[in-house]
């Protein structure tokens, strides 16, 4: 048995490895599509938790953050499907699978809070005149942030990812370059996730996860094979910052958290690739149709709590069991809803819910 270290071992495979290329469809990679989906909408569910809930806090540190595992995803792909990379085409499907969509439901969203005044409290925070501004600045704000609904910050953000890719692809064609990861790591934890209205900061904060995605991606062959021999490792690092990340002090706790998400996103790699016959049907069907959960999940998050306040004059009281029955039914109904559409729309539906 070798002694060697595990990261000499990864190393000294990455040095050797060549340039990878080709469609080969990844099955694990669809799996985590349809656990990150759940994660996020897992992030989203709001219930009426009590100030010191010790379950709120251990689901917190497990959920918060977790779009660090969708834009892994997106670099993992972005890097598997580059072998033929033509920005032009690329864009249009941006376009038609991403922004079309957005646009479509941002237009709903937007004028409903012009009509009836409704500003996200997070941007009266910021800009508490925000009512007094000219009703297309307003418009404006919501739909370059992503601010008029609490998940919809992510598009402008990837946007520009979707714009500066010939950036990404010159990375790949010069895997020496993949060293920026390091630097790149360190400005994530130096540039914070801040108000998810600022953009570019978000932007830069996020850089090192989509690279880091396609740096896994580029070496997939090696990460599997270094995998399978300290899989112990990958197996318990990923909760041991969960926990570290649970009793981090705020002045590391970000970065704590950061690294946790890295983590897990090694783990869910080599366990989905690990148990890929076992996955159950319904994580398919959610990845299937993960980005129109992303688009719709909140509009059923939103009805729920109408729904507590409107019946019974109070938010959904915080246990576990109103928890897990919220997201549950949060992500039935997102699933309903896509089929629907999708029956009707036909091939269509990508422009309106994004699938």
């Amino acid at each position: 048995m070798s002694n060697q270290h595990p990261a000499a071992a990864l190393s000294a495979d990455i040095q050797t490895a060549p340039v990878q290329s080709g469609k080969k469809y990844l099955n694990y990679i669809h799996h985590f599509r349809g656990v990150a989906i759940l994660y996020v909408v897992a992030s989203h569910v709001v219930v009426d938790w009590a100030p010191d809930s010790n379950t709120a806090r251990i689901i917190g540190v497990l959920m918060q953050n977790v779009t660090i595992l969708f834009l892994f995803i997106a670099g993992y792909l972005f890097q598997h499907l580059s072998g033929k990379f033509e920005y032009r085409d690329y864009m249009k499907k941006k376009v038609q699978h991403v922004i079309c969509p957005y646009l479509f439901l941002s237009a709903i969203i937007i004028t409903a809070r012009l009509v009836f005044n409704s500003i996200p409290e997070p941007t009266l925070r910021q800009h508490p005149d925000f009512g007094q501004w000219p009703q297309w600045e307003q418009a404006a704000y919501y739909l370059l942030r992503g601010t008029h609904m609490q998940q919809l910050w992510f598009i402008p953000m990837i946007t520009m990812y979707y714009v500066i890719a010939p950036f990404f692809i010159y990375i790949d064609r010069h895997p020496r370059l993949y060293y920026l990861l390091i630097p790149f790591y360190i400005i994530s934890l130096l540039v914070h996730r801040s108000d998810l209205s600022h953009t570019f900061t978000m932007a830069i904060h996020f850089l090192s996860v989509y690279l880091f995605g396609m740096f896994l991606s580029h070496y997939k062959e090696q990460y599997l094979a270094f995998a399978k021999k300290y899989w112990l490792l990958i197996t318990v690092m990923a909760p041991l910052f969960w926990v570290l990340t649970y009793y981090a002090p705020s002045g590391i706790y970000d970065s704590v958290d950061f690294t946790q998400k890295l983590l897990f996103c090694c783990f869910f790699i080599y366990w989905l690739w690990k148990l890929d016959k076992y996955m159950p049907s319904f994580i398919h069907v959610l990845a299937t149709l993960s980005f129109g959960i992303y688009y719709v999940h909140y509009f059923f998050v939103m009805l729920l709590r109408g729904l507590s306040n409107r019946f019974f004059h109070h938010g959904i009281p915080g246990t576990l069991l109103n928890w897990v029955i919220c997201l549950i039914l949060t992500t039935v109904m997102s699933v309903i809803l896509l089929k629907l559409v999708k029956r009707i729309a036909g091939d269509k539906s990508k422009y309106f819910v994004g699938c």
